[in-house]
């Protein structure tokens, strides 16, 4: 038996997360200009450009970054074998990308984790085996469940991005109907 590293995009992006939080531990300020994404623009900034998308390999604590690569873990390589890694990569990178925008439009403090790329992977594998003219019953339970549960908790005064969840979770529902329709 031998032990396979596949699928890439899948080991790379936790490989990296593992990485920027253990840097992090070291390096606090250093790292949080381009791995937490600050609500505010900051057009001058290089690193403010590359937290964009750098802020989904950042993680709080512990907890935040397990609970966040346990589902990763789980959902990723299923996604990305089914879809390919260039098209589970675009999505990743487009779904962080618009989920920041979306954050920096209707928030004012700093974005970090993997959280809304795992909202999105937990709609979209519910989605991966659908034919036209079909909705999984699975897609409508987690619809309700896990979207609405951060439509309700999105009024909750926490230091959760209920917005990134949200966000993610459309992306998955966008993700999953475009793949049925042959979208590239």
């Amino acid at each position: 038996m031998r032990i396979t590293f596949e699928p890439k995009v899948s080991i790379f992006i936790t490989l990296f997360c593992i990485c920027v939080f253990g840097l992090k531990v070291y390096y606090p300020i250093e790292f949080d200009q381009y791995f937490v994404l600050d609500g505010k623009i900051k057009s001058q900034s290089l690193a403010w450009y590359f937290s964009t998308m750098g802020y989904i390999l950042g993680h709080v604590d512990m907890k935040h970054l397990i609970g966040n690569l346990s589902f990763f873990l789980i959902l990723s390589p299923i996604v990305e074998k089914q879809i390919g890694s260039v098209k589970y990569l675009v999505m990743v990178l487009s779904t962080a990308i618009i989920t920041g925008i979306i954050h920096i439009v209707f928030e004012d403090n700093g974005l970090l984790g993997l959280s809304g790329i795992v909202f999105m992977l937990i709609i979209l594998s519910t989605l991966l085996h659908i034919k036209s003219k079909e909705i999984p019953f699975t897609f409508i339970l987690i619809f309700i469940f896990y979207l609405g549960q951060e439509v309700y908790l999105s009024f909750a005064k926490d230091s959760v991005s209920h917005m990134a969840h949200l966000t993610g979770g459309i992306s998955g529902i966008f993700w999953g109907f475009y793949k049925r329709k042959g979208g590239n």
